[in-house]
Formats: C-alpha cells, sequence, structure tokens
C-alpha cells in the first residue's frame, strides 16, 4: 500500500535534486530517504527516477506519481488550514532577485509575513537568480529577463522602465557604473547597458557597484548619476529624475521557479501574493 510519508519523502527528493538535501530538509539521513523512496517504488511496481550523468529525473511514471503526491500535498495543506493544527512549513522559502532586487520589495515580504506567519523565508545576496535557481540554492527568483528559459515556469509580473537620475539638488555629476563582479553575472542582458559596466567602466575612472542596493544608494549619496528602476527612483524623494525613460532598457519582471519540480502549497501561496503585492508597488 502506496503511504503518504513516502510520497512526502519522493516530492521532496525531485524539489531538492538529491537524496542528501531532501534529508537534511526533512531531518532525516540520505539512507533513510533512500529506503522510503525504493518502499514506493515496490509499493507501486514501477521505477521513480531515471539516472544519467545530468543526474536523477523522474520517469513517466514518475512524473505521474509527483503530480499525484502533489495534489495530496495540496489537500493537506488546505486542511490544515482550515482547521487551524497550525503545522508549521518545515523549511523557508529561498528568494533571490536579479543584482539583489529584492531588497526592494521586502516591505511585500513583510506584507506577506503578517498574514502568513506559518511561511518561513530566507532572503539571499546573489546576483543572478537564474543561476541560484538552476543549482536549488533558491526556490524563488525575481528575476529580470526577457524571456524566462525552458527549465523555468512563472509569471511576468510588471514591465519596469529605466531612467537617468541623480541626488536631487546636487547639479552635474559624473555616471556610475556596474562593478566587475555584476558584468561576469549578468553582462548581456538589454536593460545592463543602461550603465557603463565592467572594464569600460574602470577604464573610464568611474565609482562601479554590484548591486542593486549599492547603485541606488550610491546616488542618494551623491556619488553620481545612474539609470534606475523608476519605480523606485520616482518614489525617492532624495532624488530627481534626469531625463525621460529609455525603452532600450526595459525590462520585464518575473516570479520563477524550477517547472520540473511542482511547487509547494506555501510557495504557491507566497507567489500569489507577492504577484499581487509587487504589482501593485510598481503600478502606484
Amino acid at each position: 500500500m502506496v503511504q503518504w510519508s513516502d510520497l512526502e519523502v519522493f516530492l521532496a527528493a525531485v524539489r531538492t535534486g538529491s537524496y542528501t538535501a531532501a534529508g537534511r530538509e526533512l531531518g532525516v539521513n540520505r539512507t533513510t530517504v533512500g529506503r522510503r523512496i525504493d518502499a514506493l517504488e515496490q509499493a507501486l511496481g514501477v521505477a521513480l527516477f531515471d539516472y544519467s550523468a545530468a543526474g536523477p529525473a523522474p520517469t513517466r511514471a514518475g512524473a505521474r506519481v509527483l503530480a499525484a503526491a502533489a495534489a495530496i500535498e495540496r489537500e493537506i495543506f488546505a486542511m490544515d488550514g482550515d482547521i487551524g493544527t497550525g503545522r508549521q512549513h518545515g523549511s523557508p522559502i529561498r528568494i533571490a532577485g536579479t543584482a539583489g532586487i529584492v531588497s526592494e520589495f521586502l516591505a511585500e515580504i513583510a506584507h506577506v509575513r503578517r498574514d502568513h506567519p506559518d511561511c518561513p523565508i530566507e532572503v539571499l545576496d546573489v546576483l543572478d537568480p537564474i543561476e541560484a535557481l538552476n543549482h536549488r540554492r533558491c526556490d524563488l527568483a525575481v528575476a529580470l529577463l526577457r524571456s524566462p528559459p525552458l527549465r523555468f515556469a512563472g509569471r511576468q509580473i510588471a514591465l519596469l522602465q529605466q531612467a537617468p537620475y541623480g541626488k536631487r539638488g546636487a547639479g552635474a555629476l559624473d555616471p556610475l557604473g556596474w562593478g566587475l563582479d555584476f558584468d561576469a553575472a549578468l553582462s548581456g542582458a538589454p536593460w545592463a547597458t543602461a550603465n557603463p559596466a565592467g572594464e569600460a567602466a574602470l577604464a573610464a575612472g568611474l565609482v562601479t557597484c554590484n548591486s542593486w542596493p549599492q547603485l541606488k544608494q550610491a546616488v542618494v549619496a551623491g556619488l553620481g548619476r545612474a539609470y534606475l528602476w523608476c519605480f523606485a527612483g520616482d518614489a525617492d524623494p532624495a532624488l530627481e529624475r534626469l531625463a525621460a525613460p529609455d525603452p532600450r532598457h526595459d525590462s520585464p519582471l518575473w516570479l520563477l521557479h524550477r517547472a520540473k519540480a511542482p511547487p509547494g502549497p506555501a510557495l504557491l501561496r507566497l507567489i500569489d501574493a507577492l504577484e499581487t503585492a509587487i504589482a501593485d508597488r510598481i503600478a502606484a
């Protein structure tokens, strides 16, 4: 007979990408994870994973079991909410944003936490959330890109514009640039070319920054002028817009997760809440 506890272990193994990581999330060792998945395969009479140099991936039967397990998980999550069992979500949901832009939405994350205190959240400091998502270092990416790679799924929540800003009343200022680390991680993105980057910025003798929070604060401090996202620049009374937005540097903003691992109900709830809150913030 199939046990929910075995299905839960299988879900964790698919989502985390390894027995070791699944064990860490579930509070058991790797051997226990393997034993429980073996028991599930024996109960069903099918293999659930194919193994290759790229790592384990669900078989066709495994994908069907995965969909059923995710549906059961959603029902259990809904039941817990309806009858008020107070059970906690075990592992934090890790959020990363392109060049640290997630820091701009901390108030929205705080609002979600107030409404759902049972959902632990960890905000990560990374440059490229797509790389972090691909390597399972985060669960949700707040990403600036034209369109997501096929291995990811999610929602476009806004189209962001950029314009040049300077400290209000500061007069003429030198441009600021993106640093070497930023250029190495995110070079080639159309939106990233709004400010000089990498070796070109250094050769011009510019002050450079490697994240969105650094760049914005450098402009606020009067270190120079830079292209900033308009929703944030216009809202800061310390800043003034120096020219109209340049559509060449627009970028869609996405909430993304891994496509082949069905997001858990807590992550889906977080995505729904952040989609609304962030879209409202940008449209304001």
